[in-house]
Parts: C-alpha cells; sequence; structure tokens
C-alpha cells in the first residue's frame, strides 16, 4: 500500500494526548488517526505540544552558532576522521549526497556521558570494535554549557521519540509499545547543522545545495530549525514543498526503517535543503533510531494475500553503516 494522494503542506498535529500521563481517550484517538494520515500521505507532519521543556530548544540553539563561531582549528579538534567513528565535527564541502557535495558544515554527537560511570563502562565495553557510529565523547572545551545542555536535550529527544513512536504504532494498529522492543541508543544522532551564505565559486561546480535530495536511512527525526527557509519536502507529484519553522512546534519526518517496518505503507519522503541566500541557516535534527543489532522486517498488520510483503528481513545497524560509509568525503584538502 503506497501513498494515495498529493499534498501541498506539511500537517500540523497537536501531540499533547501523546505525552500526558491519563490522556483523554478521545482525543489520542484523534491524535493516532492523524498521525497515521500524515505518515500515509506526506511522511512529514510538525508537532505542537510536545513536552519539550520551555526554552530548551533557544539554549540549543545559542549553543550551536556558539559552536559554529568557533575558529575552524578548536572545530577540527572534534573532527570525523580523527578517529574511526561516523561521529564528530564534519567541516564545510565534506559530505556528499548523490555525488554532490554538500554546502553545510555539521556536528553529529551520540553521546556516552552524562549517565553513570558503571553505565558508560558497560556501554563502551558492550561496543568495542563492534561498529563505527559511537561518539568518542568529543565536547568543545571553549564552551562550557555545551554539554550540560545537549545532554539535557538528547534526554528530552529521546523520551519525545518514544511517545511518537508509540502514536505511530498504535496508528498501525499495533501495541503502543511494540517499537520500543527494538529500541536502544547508540545509533541515535543529534546532528547541529550550519548553512552559511552560498558564495558562488567555479571550484563549487559540483555544489547545489545546502544539502541534496535525500530520504532519511532510519526510522524517525524531530527537526528544529531556525527562521531561515530552505528545508523542503517533494511532493508526489515532483513538487518542492517549503517546510519552515513554526513557532511552538517540532517537524518530524520517517526514514526508511519506516517504509521497510510498514511494508511501504508509510513512505520516507525525499528532502532538501535550499541555499539559504545572504543569511546564516541552523537546524538540529535528532534522529530516533532502533538497535544496532534490530531486525527489521514488514510487520504482518501491513501485510496480506494481496499485499505479500516487499522487504527481507535486515539488521539495522550493518545496513545503516554501509549507507554511511558513502556519505563522506575526508579528503583534508577539502576542511
Amino acid at each position: 500500500m503506497s501513498r494515495q494522494q498529493t499534498f501541498h503542506e506539511v500537517p500540523v498535529i497537536d501531540v499533547g494526548a501523546l505525552v500526558v500521563p491519563d490522556p483523554d481517550p478521545q482525543a489520542l484517538d484523534e491524535t493516532v488517526r492523524r498521525i497515521g494520515d500524515a505518515c500515509r500521505d506526506v511522511g512529514f507532519l510538525y508537532v505542537r505540544n510536545h513536552g519539550l521543556p520551555d526554552g530548551l530548544s533557544e539554549r540549543m540553539m545559542a549553543q550551536t552558532r556558539a559552536f559554529f563561531d568557533l575558529p575552524i582549528e578548536e572545530k577540527m579538534k572534534l573532527r570525523l576522521g580523527q578517529t574511526s567513528q561516523f561521529r564528530g565535527y564534519i567541516p564545510m564541502l565534506a559530505e556528499v549526497t548523490a555525488t554532490k557535495r554538500d554546502y553545510h558544515e555539521c556536528l553529529d554527537l551520540q553521546p556516552l556521558s552524562g549517565r553513570d560511570a558503571e553505565t558508560i563502562a558497560a556501554a563502551k565495553l558492550a561496543r568495542q570494535g563492534r561498529h563505527p557510529l559511537d561518539d568518542p565523547d568529543q565536547w568543545p572545551a571553549a564552551l562550557p554549557e555545551f554539554r550540560p545542555v545537549m545532554m539535557e536535550a538528547w534526554s528530552a529527544l529521546t523520551r519525545l521519540g518514544e511517545q511518537l513512536a508509540a502514536g505511530m504504532a498504535l496508528s498501525l494498529g499495533l501495541d503502543a509499545g511494540f517499537f520500543q522492543k527494538y529500541a536502544g541508543d547508540e545509533l541515535c544522532d543529534l546532528r547541529l547543522s550550519h548553512y552559511p551564505p552560498f558564495q558562488p565559486d567555479r571550484s563549487l561546480d559540483d555544489v547545489e545545495f545546502g544539502m541534496g535530495a535525500h530520504v532519511d536511512y532510519g526510522f524517525l527525526a524531530i527537526v528544529q530549525q531556525d527562521g531561515v527557509d530552505g528545508l523542503e519536502v517533494r511532493n508526489p507529484d515532483g513538487e518542492w514543498v517549503n517546510a519552515p519553522h513554526i513557532p511552538g512546534t517540532l517537524l518530524v519526518n520517517i526514514g526508511l526503517m519506516m517504509q521497510r517496518w510498514t511494508n511501504d505503507r508509510y513512505t520516507a519522503t525525499w528532502h532538501r535543503v535550499r541555499f539559504p541566500g545572504g543569511r546564516h541557516r541552523y537546524s538540529m535534527p535528532f534522529f530516533f533510531e532502533p538497535a544496532f543489532d534490530a531486525v527489521i522486517a514488514p510487520v504482518p498488520e501491513c501485510c496480506g494475500t494481496d499485499d505479500p510483503p516487499r522487504y527481507e528481513p535486515v539488521q539495522f545497524g550493518t545496513w545503516v553503516v554501509e549507507q554511511f560509509s558513502t556519505a563522506y568525503d575526508n579528503k583534508e584538502d577539502q576542511a
């Protein structure tokens, strides 16, 4: 079952019924229905009444701007490629989408710090030599408030990811805790992104966008962005629909793992980031992902005699590491 209709805007959904302890059953049913419609028809949705602490987004954005304002020498101390991990600082032009270099810089965080020492030690031991998607626990030394703010954000966004996943499960006729059985934070990722004003140059002939058209690899993303436009979502007619920041909301989209789980009932949607004109643009997506060992296959509720499973089971971690291995250009001359 594929997407049924086109769209010209991203729907805004009040998800308060998912985040309060004892929701009104009728309100919860309506929220779940609207989430299902958005995942089927659009693949993106804005959520309001999402429960993130007041002021957290503003504090995150302030620390994000402060990080990208640091001298390049300071940012490069955290550079992806300093270790074997696909986490860390990604300088301008070092990320590639569909063979084109992207005009942005990013910092990918997957922290272990901030938790008790026993938990950290056990996690590091379990993951040793396993995969290259753990943060080596690097933080910008010049920004003392950066780490506590981002750790607070990590906890709040993880909780919201669990609540949204429960709503999506209910929308499919599954138990609210269905996706929680596959959860694990070792592949989740808090990405801080900066899109500076584009300055044309002959050496940039292979650069077309802030970030080229793509679909997300994983389960779902929760995106915070500033007031500078740039993010666009492609509808089934091939038209690009603006997805600006709407005050009081967060933007959510599903990825290829959700498409696989639902046997194409819910479809990952292509999106891109245009150049922000003469302004600086910042965004902060949080990628809420399954565990490394999670095996993803179409659920029976999304299959039938006339709609057999379209995907073979796949181990999420192995698959996503293969995708990341083609996403970066680590040439020093492009730093």
